[in-house]
């Protein structure tokens, strides 16, 4: 007999079973393997509808406390979700929030036609529509209604063979369908990998200046985060050793450093990699634009090096195709599959079906390929001029960085003033721009802005740099 308190005034009977069922769970009542009641026995004993203790344990199933299986009936399950979703008992939840909230940007909403200078947005105007769609039309016309049917939580088959193909001849990594695992975009692959990797207090190497995202996602499982400064070879790991010699885990972006545009350089490359290969240190490496790279040889991913078992590699299609199209993936070790997907299938059961097999029919016939040459010229010629009217009407005040790869570049004040002086008279001249300093987390000597240019023709690049200019004057 399964014992539970009455039911309060007000609350539904649906919900007061939900809730007193999980918390048995939780407090160990009902230990983990134990079998529960038949549906029916248990609506008897407590004279209630059969109906709603089917919802209930659907309910319950769902969120991972359950598992039924035929001829066996319903048992609790001996994973829970919290043995998974790192708990922040340790930290008190109004500090994190307080956290979060007090190094949380204000929400920008972009609209269209877009602005100087957008950072983060492709060309997309660019992108092959007609291709998209005839091939959105095929993909529909030979899956029939299976795509409606549901998904495998790593993602469908053809897209992560697709990918895997992709990632050995482009980026030198070496791995297979089976150890990729298609996300939402690389946020989700990120927040994925917090949840699973860190608990409360541990500590994770960030760079400093960050991509702020990632070091937030990082900061809600009450992780202890370590600011580890760039310089113009990339993370310095011997100031990081002396910062914290033990950390759970890094966050790196090797092939171009966010926002500062660096690549790690070799010695550390291989530095980092033997280190923390002997200490058992996991890597998560944000691969996020490595496709675009305009000048000198291709830089291979960490992952690609031999003896990267513990590295995790992260990627997306968001910032070389569009973003809506939200779709990324994680290479995943071995050891760290199960895991991944466990709370994969607890946070989005899989992702959405039609757009992976689009995706793997784009790579698969060629289409991705070019679109990435053709790409990778246009923005080529556009950073080539925003440099030079940058050079030419702005000489004195701003300088860009000599980097040579993505979608937006670092420009450095020559004045005394701020970079949030900087961005403020920039808005007022209704450019969007956004501070370097917004990526440091312990430096104070960054001062410039994160000019995009990828998305902007020649005429709103000048259009710019001259608002610009008269901003900065």
């Amino acid at each position: 007999m399964l014992s539970l308190p009455a039911r309060p005034p007000g609350m539904t009977i649906t919900h007061w079973l939900y809730q007193e069922l999980r918390q048995a769970i939780l407090d160990g009542r009902l230990r983990r393997g134990a079998s529960l009641p038949t549906t029916r026995a248990l609506a008897s004993e407590h004279g209630i509808s059969r109906r709603i203790v089917v919802e209930a344990f659907d309910r319950l199933r769902d969120e991972g406390y359950l598992q039924a299986q035929v001829g066996v009936g319903t048992r609790v399950n001996d994973n829970l979700p919290e043995d998974y979703l790192a708990r922040t008992s340790a930290v008190p939840l109004k500090r994190l929030r307080k956290a979060v909230m007090d190094n949380q940007p204000p929400l920008t909403l972009h609209g269209w036609p877009i602005r100087p200078f957008r950072a983060f947005e492709p060309a997309l105007s660019e992108f092959p529509m007609e291709i998209w769609a005839r091939l959105t039309a095929r993909c529909m016309r030979q899956t029939s209604r299976a795509i409606l049917a549901g998904g495998d939580p790593a993602g469908a088959h053809a897209l992560r063979d697709a990918i895997a193909e992709y990632l050995g001849t482009s980026r030198g990594v070496s791995c297979t369908a089976d150890d990729i695992i298609v996300t939402s975009g690389s946020q989700q692959g990120l927040d994925l990998l917090a949840r699973v990797l860190l608990r409360a207090d541990d500590a994770v190497w960030v760079e400093d200046p960050a991509y702020i995202d990632a070091v937030e996602i990082f900061r809600l499982t009450g992780a202890k985060i370590v600011p580890v400064p760039v310089d113009a070879h990339g993370l310095d790991p011997q100031i990081g050793r002396a910062r914290c010699p033990r950390p759970k885990a890094i966050y790196l972006t090797p092939a171009h450093q966010f926002p500062l545009g660096v690549s790690l350089g070799l010695d550390r490359r291989l530095d980092l990699l033997q280190w923390t290969r002997r200490e058992r240190i996991a890597v998560i490496e944000d691969d996020y634009d490595s496709e675009f790279r305009y000048s000198g040889k291709p830089i291979p991913a960490l992952k690609a090096l031999a003896g990267a078992e513990h590295i995790f590699l992260v990627g997306t299609f968001s910032k070389c195709l569009f973003p809506s199209l939200r779709l990324g993936y994680i290479v995943v070790p071995d050891a760290w599959r199960d895991p991944v997907l466990r709370v994969r299938r607890l946070v989005e059961r899989y992702p959405t079906g039609l757009p992976q097999l689009v995706l793997a029919s784009f790579i698969t016939d060629g289409h991705f390929g070019r679109h990435l040459r053709r790409m990778r010229e246009l923005y080529a010629g556009r950073l080539e001029f925003l440099r030079s009217e940058v050079s030419s009407r702005l000489a004195g005040m701003l300088e860009i960085a000599d980097v040579e790869a993505g979608l937006n570049t670092p420009a450095y004040l020559l004045s005394a003033m701020t970079s949030q002086q900087a961005a403020e008279r920039a808005r007022h001249r209704n450019l969007e721009v956004w501070p370097l300093d917004r990526y440091a987390l312990a430096r104070k000597d960054i001062r410039g802005l994160l000019l995009g240019f990828a998305a902007l023709n020649r005429r709103q690049i000048r259009k710019g740099v001259v608002e610009l200019a008269r901003a900065l004057e």
